[in-house]
Formats: C-alpha cells, sequence, structure tokens
C-alpha cells in the first residue's frame, strides 16, 4: 500500500518545494503557465477560473513572490503576466514536473484534499 502513495508524495513534494499550497495557486499558476505572457487583469483570471477576485490576488502575490510569475505595473487596468522558470535547479525541476500534470486532475485533487482537511467544521 506504501507504492499506491508514492505518486501523491512526489507530487506533495513539488508542491511544497514551490509553496503551492491551494487549488487556486495551482490554477492561477497552470493559466500562467498555459498562457505564457497574458496582459489581462486580477479579474479577469478570476472570471476565466471561476475564483473570486481577492482569491486570485492572494495566488498571484504569492506565485509572485516566490519568483514563479513575474507581472508589470498596471496599465489602463490590466497587467502583463508572466511565467519566470526558477534558477534554482530544484525548484525548476518540481515546476517542470508539476506542469506534465496540468491536462491532468492529480494535483488539483492533492490540493483539495489537503486544503478541506484544514478547514474548520
Amino acid at each position: 500500500m506504501a507504492q499506491d502513495n508514492q505518486p501523491d508524495l512526489q507530487v506533495e513534494g513539488w508542491l511544497k518545494t514551490l509553496g503551492i499550497a491551494t487549488p487556486c495557486q495551482w490554477d492561477v499558476l497552470v493559466f500562467v503557465y498555459r498562457h505564457q505572457s497574458s496582459l489581462v487583469s486580477a479579474g479577469q483570471i478570476a472570471h476565466f477560473l471561476g475564483y473570486a477576485t481577492a482569491d486570485v490576488v492572494a495566488a498571484l502575490d504569492s506565485l509572485e513572490s516566490s519568483g514563479l510569475v513575474e507581472r508589470s505595473r498596471v496599465s489602463q487596468g490590466v497587467r502583463l503576466y508572466q511565467l519566470t522558470a526558477p534558477a534554482d535547479p530544484t525548484r525548476r525541476d518540481a515546476l517542470e514536473r508539476l506542469m506534465t500534470l496540468a491536462d491532468s486532475h492529480t494535483v488539483r485533487l492533492l490540493l483539495a484534499r489537503k486544503t478541506a482537511g484544514q478547514r474548520p467544521t
């Protein structure tokens, strides 16, 4: 049974390495990854992904502070968002491995289970 959890443990390790802790952070990272350079507002990203704008802003702040996303200054209500590859080889490898899973539900399910356990009942 320990082998059944091995892929999940690897994915959790990569998420931890990058500081991804919520489904919203993951979805925003995948959005920026898929679009490489996007000239949009946080509100537009929130609309595309189905999150509240405040949640997307928090995710973008977190991704920017961890060095995964760069964003320009606001100009006419929008910013340029770009994915940045981490300089650290361990973090870069984690990002590359996670992005191979971007089209699967594996990462979202892990994050959903993890965050569901953290919510008060």
